[in-house]
């Protein structure tokens, strides 16, 4: 993965009158000396390095690519195996319950009763609050009921004296009309 290259650059020791002119010649010179036997060996070196540091990377790589195989199926597997005992120990803890509650057909028999009896309290208790119920909203809706009669009859009372009232005072208009007429 990390390649790395390095690069060697021989210098002379002449100095640089023109770069260009000097690099055509150079290149078309046919007495070109050779490398040395150093500077070969030295070349070979450094590729055979940085070819086993290249190797060596690529190792790294397939090792690291591997684990992170194997711990993604490794957490797969203890999740299904993790899942597997959790449903394991419910089932005898359900299991377990029922053996200690209905063990026995005694057992089972009291259990029952016992159920059977809480049922009826229950049952009691709805009833009981439910007439209750009936007999407050009973109540609530007869002193509802009086209070209207009271005020009804107290309303017609008062409009009946009125209404009298206006009656006889009409009924003597009307005598002095028919008496002034006669």
């Amino acid at each position: 993965m990390a390649e790395t290259t390095n690069t060697t650059t021989t210098t002379s020791a002449k100095p640089k009158a023109k770069p260009a002119a000097r690099r055509s010649t150079a290149r078309r010179t046919p007495s070109r000396k050779a490398p040395s036997k150093s500077t070969a060996r030295r070349q070979r070196t450094i590729a055979k390095n940085e070819t086993l540091e290249a190797a060596e990377a690529q190792a790294r790589a397939a090792r690291t690519t591997a684990a992170q195989g194997r711990n993604v199926a490794e957490r797969a597997a203890l999740v299904y195996v993790g899942a597997t005992l959790e449903a394991r120990d419910r089932v005898v803890g359900v299991a377990t319950g029922l053996v200690d509650k209905f063990g026995t057909r005694a057992a089972a028999e009291r259990e029952v009763s016992k159920d059977i009896r809480r049922f009826e309290r229950r049952g009691n208790t709805a009833r009981n609050k439910l007439e209750r119920d009936v007999r407050k909203a009973r109540t609530r809706l007869e002193r509802a009921v009086r209070t209207r009669r009271r005020d009804a009859e107290q309303l017609i009372r008062r409009n009946r004296r009125t209404v009298e009232r206006e009656g006889a005072r009409i009924a003597t208009v009307a005598k002095e009309r028919v008496t002034a007429l006669v």
